[in-house]
Parts: structure tokens; sequence; C-alpha cells
């Protein structure tokens, strides 16, 4: 399998700012020396040797997450302000000639998880077809209510493409085409959520977003251990610091220590910190993140779990 992250943000888009942009650039001049821009490769190796935050942005868009299997097939999941650019890029495939299909898993409908769907070119296009998979029981209703006319000038229906809607119980095994399987279980978050765990030949990856685990749930969270565990990737709503987390409790977010704390009792090889939050600028990203990977060697100092951070166009191979 393959996962590519189109939008990474939390609770509403976030992009750059003008005077971020200046800075990164004002900083990147004071650092560089006469040697690091003589020509493009000294330039280029520059560039690689800065930070991430300094050189490049985590991106502003809302979560959307695409999934490949072994055969190219594809798996959407969620539509925020992400899903804009994914649906551009697919209009040179088969989507572009309305003969392509994809299955579209949605976890919850907040807003920042839906609002792409409206802007997505390939719903427009009669032949596509997209079969939406959900834990939700009204997911279809839910959708249509987005786009009644107070909200939206266009309605769901005037989208041309085949729209198909499958509920699944937590729990149920379902197959996305010939290769992947997956099945939900849901995750505390206000107004429900679901995570979804994806097989195929025996690799997993499992997303977790909108999801909030805190230390009281901690003392009782041995069905979810079992449930991520051995996770070849798990990509997990890591929105606040630990502190921010103690303070917004039911706000249904968690923070990048109890995920790691969950990854290395489930035995993840790979987690993937995710649903990033609004206010934080790509420096203190980089902050959260290199106190996450501190945390790690705290208590974990020879593991074998990697720590990585999303950003926009971040691509995974399982």
């Amino acid at each position: 399998m393959k996962i590519k992250f189109w939008g990474v943000r939390g609770s509403i888009g976030s992009p750059i700012r003008p005077e971020n942009v200046k800075h990164k650039i004002e900083k990147i001049l004071s650092l560089a020396s006469p040697t690091d821009i003589q020509n493009e490769q000294s330039i280029h190796s520059f560039l690689n040797s800065l930070s991430f935050s300094s050189s490049s942005t985590y991106g502003g868009n809302t979560t959307c997450v695409e999934i490949r299997d072994k055969n190219g097939n594809l798996i959407i999941i969620d539509g925020g302000t992400g899903l804009r650019e994914l649906g551009n890029q697919i209009m040179s495939s088969e989507f572009g000639k309305g003969a392509g299909h994809a299955y579209w898993v949605l976890t919850h409908t907040h807003w920042d998880h839906i609002q792409g769907i409206p802007f997505f070119i390939p719903l427009f296009l009669p032949g596509n077809h997209f079969e939406f998979i959900s834990s939700m029981s009204d997911a279809e209703k839910r959708l249509e209510h987005q786009f009644v006319f107070t909200h939206f000038p266009v309605s769901f229906d005037h989208y041309a493409a085949k729209k198909t809607f499958q509920f699944i119980e937590e729990g149920e095994v379902v197959s996305l085409g010939p290769n992947i399987k997956a099945f939900s279980k849901a995750v505390r978050h206000p107004g429900g959520s679901f995570s979804y765990r994806f097989t195929e030949e025996g690799k997993s990856i499992i997303f977790a977003s909108d999801a909030e685990f805190n230390l009281e749930e901690m003392e009782n969270i041995d069905t979810y251990i079992d449930y991520f565990r051995d996770a070849d990737v798990l990509v997990f709503d890591t929105q606040y610091t630990f502190e921010e987390s103690l303070q917004k409790i039911d706000w249904g977010h968690s923070s990048a220590s109890i995920a790691t704390d969950i990854a290395l009792r489930a035995k993840v090889k790979k987690l993937v910190m995710f649903h990033h939050d609004p206010s934080y600028d790509d420096e203190k990203l980089d902050l959260v993140y290199l106190r996450a990977l501190k945390y790690k060697e705290m208590f974990d100092p020879h593991g074998k779990l990697e720590i990585i951070m999303a950003y926009e166009g971040l691509e995974i191979e399982v």
C-alpha cells in the first residue's frame, strides 16, 4: 500500500501568512554563506541542510489522505480542503475521462473533514463512480445537508458522478477492491468519529484522526492496544501538546506523548503525527516534533518505533 497526505491540518484551514513567508526568506538569507549560493547544486545542498520549517511548510489544508493498493486502486479518506488538490491531480487519469472509480471512507462530518467535497472536480463528471464507506448510518443525509442552497449554490444531486453509500457496522470487515480489507473502530470525539484499519497482504495502515486519548482513558485502553497492535503505519491525532490536552478535556484530540505511549505499547512500526493545530506555524510544529522524538528516546531509546510529522505531499509505502 501507498499512502499520500493532501491535507494535514485540523479544525480549520490555515494557509501560511505573508509575514511568515518573509520570515522564512530572511532566515534563509541570514544562514547562507557565499559558498552556499555559488551554483544550483550548492543552493540545493544548502536548502536540504535547513530545518523543515525554514525551507518548506507542513501545509494548511484540512484532512484528506489517499491510499493506493498494489494495483493502484484509489481509496480516499475524508474530504477536507486538501481534497481539491487531489481532485485536480487525478483529473489527468481515468477520472478526467469519466471512467474513474474510488472508495471514499468517511470518519465523521465535521466541517474540516468535508469542506473540500464541493470543489472536487471528478464528482462533476458522469461516468466516475465513488463508493462512500462509513460506520455512520446517515452519511448520505449528512453530505446532502452540506449542499442545501443556504450553504452552497449547487445541490449534491447536481454532481453527475455516480455516488453510492455503504454503511458498515463497527468492526465489520469490508473489501475495498480485490486487495484491501478494512474495518472501523469508534474513537472518542464530540459528535462521534471512527478510525479505520486497512490491510493488504499482511501490511496494515491505521487512520485514527480526531481521537481523544487522555490519561484517564490510558488506564482502560487494552481493546485499543489490540486494535493498533503491530500496525505498519499509525496515522494518529496529535493536535495538542500534552499541557494543552490537560486543559482541553473532551475537545476530541490527543497529544504526541499519548500517541507515542500507545504506539510503543502496541508495537507500531511507524507513527505519523497528524491533524496539526491551525494556530501552530511551521516553527512551532518543528518544536512539537522534536519534543516527540525526545519523549520517545526517554522511554524507548533503543526501540524500532519511527516517528514522523505529516506534511502535505508526504508519501509512505508499506
